[in-house]
């Protein structure tokens, strides 16, 4: 009987060791996934401040070169400001008089986009 109840404090101890032997590697895994997440945040941020600082310096050079050739860009600004709100006056305007077209069409592109997305 002594052996028996020395077998079961044994396989009890061992069990409890174990048992913490998994929840100290769990922390460890969440701790090293922890880093992994900001570590990747940080990158990424880096990368978004790149692109961003590229896309600008591209913007730069298009005008300047667009400039050296006798385009006017901030008139082509002001053009393109125009044309979009004559467009959004024409879309309003649309969807005051045939409302239920305008939602038919708004149904049907987004029935369309959502086919694309699924793919």
């Amino acid at each position: 009987m002594a052996t028996t109840t020395s077998a079961k404090r044994q396989a009890a101890a061992a069990a409890k060791r174990a048992k913490a032997e998994v929840e100290a590697g769990a922390e460890d895994v969440a701790a090293e996934a922890r880093q992994a997440g900001a570590r990747a945040r940080r990158q990424a941020s880096a990368l978004e401040d790149t692109l961003t600082r590229s896309a600008e310096d591209i913007a730069a050079t298009v005008s300047e070169r667009l400039r050296a050739v006798g385009v006017d860009t901030d008139r082509m600004v002001d053009v393109a400001k125009e044309q979009a709100t004559e467009l959004q006056q024409l879309i309003e305007a649309e969807i005051r008089e045939r409302p239920l077209r305008a939602l038919g069409l708004a149904a049907a592109v987004g029935l369309f986009v959502g086919f694309l997305s699924a793919r």
